[in-house]
């Protein structure tokens, strides 16, 4: 049975006390319904407060039950105690324990909670200060990259094929984009585009200033993109946004103005895409994508670094805390 130390027993209708003849460190179980649990190192009183029986004895037996369940169920070396017991007793020590593992599994599930919110917290807390890339993005851009390398037999992630320029010369000739082109060329930005795209053909890093509204967050990386696929030359463009709403808003636009359908952000038929924090868009055709910064400052603690990308755009970088 239980380890007791010269224990002295008291007991009355609906009370059971043991005292220890040395105090002990044990862990007792005192939620058990209809009985008031008062344990301390050298004692521990059970007392029915609220169970009624039709007879002393099994008021007794009650009781005594609830004080083995207090003192042996925290143990696992006494968990299988209660076969000793007669039947009935032995149901009710039996629906103690349920009740205990219920309460257990409760409490198991509210910490689980309690930590998931923490972690939350922490990833939306790094995600702002740009730190975080999800494994799903990263597969993807490792299968982008392992599709490019076993099509072209060596490990060059972007290369220059002869129909690139096809490519693009047909998606720019459909109505779609001709339509959507009329309403770009009104923004101010567009009357400095060959200028801009002069300044970055020739230098390594181009600060562009412009008023709000100007079209600075879609036309550039929509006029790098055509420059480059009208010349037939392969790249990868990534704009950084400070915020996930921004990339996903932006991404959509540029879509948009290419004249893509409504669907086809993302996939096969587009060459736009996005990539935040739990959510990726993108596909091996994507030649331009807008992420949040985070994802690009994991891709550069990563061993591959930016040796993909062609072209890195800085959005909204006033707003950079490391600037």
């Amino acid at each position: 049975m239980y380890k007791l130390v010269s224990p002295t027993v008291y007991s009355c209708r609906h009370s059971l006390t043991i005292f220890w003849s040395k105090e002990l460190n044990d862990e007792y179980d005192c939620e058990i319904a209809g009985v008031v649990c008062t344990v301390s190192a050298s004692r521990a009183n059970y007392e029915a407060t609220s169970v009624a029986a039709i007879s002393i004895e099994q008021s007794e037996n009650f009781i005594a039950t609830a004080a083995l369940f207090g003192l042996c169920a925290p143990s696992t070396k006494e968990e299988k105690i209660y076969l000793r017991l007669p039947p009935n007793w032995r149901d009710l020590y039996r629906d103690l324990l349920e009740c205990r593992k219920t309460r257990i599994d409760s409490m198991d599930r509210d910490t689980i909670k309690y930590f998931r919110s923490l972690i939350q917290d922490q990833l939306e807390n790094e995600e702002s200060d740009g730190v975080v890339l999800t494994s799903r993005f990263k597969m993807r851009n490792q299968a982008a990259a392992s599709s490019s390398t076993s099509s072209s037999g060596h490990n060059t992630p972007l290369r220059s094929f002869d129909g690139l320029k096809d490519v693009w010369n047909q998606k720019a000739s459909t109505p779609a984009y001709q339509r959507m082109l009329s309403g770009r060329a009104t923004l101010p930005v567009f009357g400095f585009r060959e200028p801009i795209l002069a300044t970055i053909d020739k230098h390594q890093v181009t600060i562009i200033c412009g008023e709000t509204g100007c079209g600075k967050s879609t036309q550039i990386p929509s006029y790098l993109l055509e420059h480059e696929l009208s010349q037939g030359k392969s790249c990868k463009i990534f704009c950084t946004e400070p915020r996930r709403i921004s990339a996903i808003s932006l991404a959509q636009r540029v879509s948009e103005e290419l004249g893509e359908g409504a669907k086809d952000l993302g996939t096969f038929r587009s060459l736009v895409g996005y990539a935040i924090r739990l959510e990726t868009k993108t596909s091996a055709q994507t030649r331009l994508v807008f992420a949040t910064v985070g994802i690009v400052l994991r891709m550069l603690e990563s061993s591959g670094g930016l040796e993909e990308v062609t072209h890195l755009i800085i959005d909204e970088v006033h707003e950079r805390r490391y600037v």
